[in-house]
């Protein structure tokens, strides 16, 4: 197989397979918003924070299917957008942990216990 059309085929997997993932996050997201807006819910913070997180993730596959398509032609040399995108993505893509860990750092401090089954602060 010609290099020119490895490099194609690769590109336009990445794009797919990314775009699909980001696809798939962005339904968990709508669907977790949905069950936070239920009012027979009894846990409606820890929908929001799923939400948020699967949105955020969503986020970060749909910009680093842009960074892949972009950059995948231009190995090893990436250029400055691309750099930016995956920078972008790696931010979006860690956010919703970073953000979990503070939130159960401010609970312990608070003198509460971290429920990982609802996903919020139980005192």
């Amino acid at each position: 197989m010609h290099p020119a059309i490895a490099i194609r085929i690769t590109r336009w997997s990445a794009l797919l397979v990314l775009v699909l993932t980001g696809l798939w996050l962005l339904n968990d997201a709508f669907f977790s918003a949905w069950m936070a807006g239920n009012p027979l819910n009894e846990h409606k913070l820890g929908w929001e924070r799923r939400s948020l997180a699967a949105l955020s993730m969503a986020g970060a596959s749909f910009v680093a299917s842009a960074a892949a398509f972009q950059t995948i032609p231009l190995a090893p040399r990436i250029g400055k957008v691309a750099w930016l995108l995956v920078l972008i993505a790696a931010a979006l893509a860690v956010f919703p942990f970073a953000a979990r860990e503070l939130l159960i750092d401010s609970c312990l401090d608070s003198g509460g216990r971290w429920s990982t089954d609802l996903l919020e602060c139980v005192r």
